[in-house]
């Protein structure tokens, strides 16, 4: 073996205990845990109501509609003043 190759090798081998070792445990603030798990609920609240409207839009949008219920027309008919009013 070559001094190269032990070099590298220790190299490597120095590397991945870096790699490998756990980082020193930080603080982290209640109120940051508090933000992350809202956005997190919500982002899952949001995708579970996409996931629902678009497999409810799609049941509807295959169904004809009822063939009792007749059209409805409806008028407006603007207010006039009588022409002896005072």
């Amino acid at each position: 073996m070559t001094p190269r190759h032990l070099l590298v090798g220790l190299l490597v081998v120095a590397l991945l205990v870096l790699a490998v070792r756990p980082a020193p445990a930080e603080a982290f603030d209640p109120m940051i845990a508090l933000a992350v798990a809202g956005a997190a609920a919500a982002v899952v609240v949001l995708i579970v109501f996409l996931v629902v409207a678009n497999v409810e839009g799609g049941k509807r949008s295959d169904a004809a509609p009822p063939e009792s219920d007749a059209p409805v027309l409806v008028v407006y008919v603007a207010p006039t003043r009588a022409a002896d009013a005072p």
